[in-house]
C-alpha cells in the first residue's frame, strides 16, 4: 500500500520532489511496526489502514502529527502535518493532510495539501491535488473474507532487537469519551548489533479505540530517527457529509499507471535491442 501511495504522489507532486525528499531527510524509518497506519512515509499515519474496510462506525476528526529530530551537530529538523479525517457508515474514508515545512512543502517554509479518498463501494481510491484540481484514480480491491485471519508467525531473525510489550490498560479519552486501550512496545538493539557502541532503545506508545478501530494518539521515540507524536482530536461520531467521499466535479480524473501484466505499477521492460 505504501508503494501505491508513493506512485500516486510521484505523479501528483512530481518525481523530483518525492525522490529529493528522501535524499534530504535520509529517508523514513525502515519498514516495520509503527505507531499508526501506512501514511507515515509522507505525513501522519492516520491510525486506520485503507486496506481494511470498517463499516457501521462513522466518525470525523482533526489529526496533528509533529516530528522532531536533533542531529549530532545540534541541528534540529522539525515537520508538522495537520489535516482532517473521516469515515462513513459504508466504510468510505477521507483524509486531507497539509504538510508544513520539510521536503514535501511546495516552497521553503510553505505547505502542501493532499487529499486521499477510498471508496470500497464504488471500488476506487483517489489521490487529489487541490492546487491543480486533479485526481489520480486507482482500483480498490476489497479484501477477501479471509484477509483478517491471523498470519503465521514469522521465523526469528538473527540479531533481532529485544522487544518488550507492556499493557497500559484501558482508560476513557477525556475529549471524545471513547474507551481506549494503551500499549507500549520497547525495542532495544544491544551494543554492537549494528555497530552501535551503546544499546539503542526506542519506544512506541499507542492508544487504540476498539469501537472505531483506529488509534487515537501515539508517540514514537527512536534515537536514530527522532520523535513523532500523533493526535486525533475534535472527534465526532456523527455521519460525515457525503460530499467528502466524492471527487469534486471540477477535478480532472486520471487513471494511475497500470504497467505490466498484473497492473503492478512497474514500467514494462524494454525489449531486447
Amino acid at each position: 500500500m505504501k508503494s501505491t501511495i508513493r506512485t500516486a504522489l510521484t505523479v501528483l507532486l512530481g518525481s523530483s520532489l518525492i525522490t529529493g525528499a528522501y535524499s534530504q531527510t535520509g529517508g523514513p524509518p525502515p519498514p516495520g511496526p509503527g505507531p499508526r497506519g501506512h501514511f507515515g512515509a509522507i505525513g501522519f499515519g492516520l491510525g486506520f489502514e485503507t486496506h481494511k474496510v470498517v463499516t457501521g462506525a462513522p466518525y470525523s476528526a482533526t489529526v496533528t502529527e509533529q516530528f522532531t529530530q536533533t542531529l549530532a551537530n545540534g541541528t534540529t529538523i522539525s515537520r508538522t502535518t495537520t489535516g482532517q479525517v473521516a469515515r462513513d457508515s459504508s466504510g468510505r474514508t477521507y483524509m486531507q493532510q497539509t504538510i508544513t515545512g520539510g521536503p514535501f512543502a511546495s516552497s521553503a517554509g510553505g505547505s502542501t495539501t493532499v487529499i486521499f479518498i477510498t471508496d470500497p463501494v464504488a471500488g476506487y481510491s483517489y489521490v487529489l491535488n487541490p492546487a491543480k484540481n486533479t485526481a489520480i484514480r486507482r482500483p480498490f480491491h476489497v479484501p477477501s473474507s479471509n484477509s483478517n485471519a491471523t498470519p503465521p508467525p514469522r521465523p526469528p531473525r538473527q540479531n533481532n532487537a529485544n522487544v518488550t510489550v507492556t499493557d497500559l490498560g484501558t482508560q476513557t479519552d477525556s475529549a471524545s469519551g471513547l474507551e481506549i486501550q494503551g500499549k507500549q512496545v520497547t525495542r532495544t538493539i544491544p551494543a554492537g548489533a549494528i555497530g552501535n557502541s551503546q544499546p539503542l532503545t526506542s519506544t512506541i506508545v499507542t492508544w487504540y479505540s476498539p469501537a472505531l478501530q483506529i488509534v487515537i494518539r501515539s508517540t514514537r521515540d527512536d534515537p536514530r530517527f527522532g520523535k513523532e507524536t500523533y493526535t486525533l482530536t475534535n472527534i465526532s461520531l456523527n455521519e460525515p457529509n457525503a460530499s467528502l467521499f466524492t471527487v469534486p466535479s471540477n477535478y480532472k480524473i486520471e487513471d494511475a499507471p497500470q504497467w505490466g501484466p498484473g497492473g503492478n505499477g512497474r514500467p514494462p521492460r524494454r525489449p531486447p535491442q
